[in-house]
């Protein structure tokens, strides 16, 4: 639990980043900018003895956790496992989770306290997997003309 709380407060300060954004939608809540959603991405070491079965049944619980939070109905979760790679040092897998907005993210963010479902959530990841490090992405989709 310490590993994704210390990602969420490093994610904090990325906020600042995602203000001119964020603040621009909440000028005009009316008409929020659809064309891009918010991504994190983790990246995961399997402790030995875990199965990438056991990686996606605490990821289930963790987006069942998330979905009850504020800010997490559209959330979407998945997990990448590496079929064909030059190099993944460290990385076993990479936990991806969607939200449609910064606004959607805050929300989630600012939930996720030492007593909610997804605190308790973390705590099914001890000792199976570590997560240490994670990245905001901002993806725009791209449609076809």
């Amino acid at each position: 639990m310490k590993t994704i709380v210390r990602c969420l407060l490093v994610l904090v300060m990325l906020v600042v980043v995602a203000a001119p954004v964020y603040s621009a939608a909440a000028a005009d809540p009316a008409s929020p900018d659809t064309s891009y959603e918010v991504v994190q991405i983790w990246e995961c070491e399997m402790d030995d003895g875990t199965t990438e079965e056991q990686v996606e049944a605490m990821a289930q619980r963790w987006l069942n956790a998330i979905r009850q939070t504020p800010g997490g109905a559209a959330a979407k979760l998945s997990v990448f496992f590496p079929a064909v790679v030059s190099d993944t040092d460290q990385t076993d897998f990479y936990l991806v989770l969607n939200a449609p907005s910064f606004a959607n993210w805050g929300k989630l963010l600012d939930a996720s306290t030492d007593d909610s479902p997804i605190a308790k959530a973390d705590e099914l990841l001890t000792g199976k997997v570590t997560c240490p490090d994670s990245m905001l992405w901002e993806a725009h989709n791209i449609q076809a003309n």
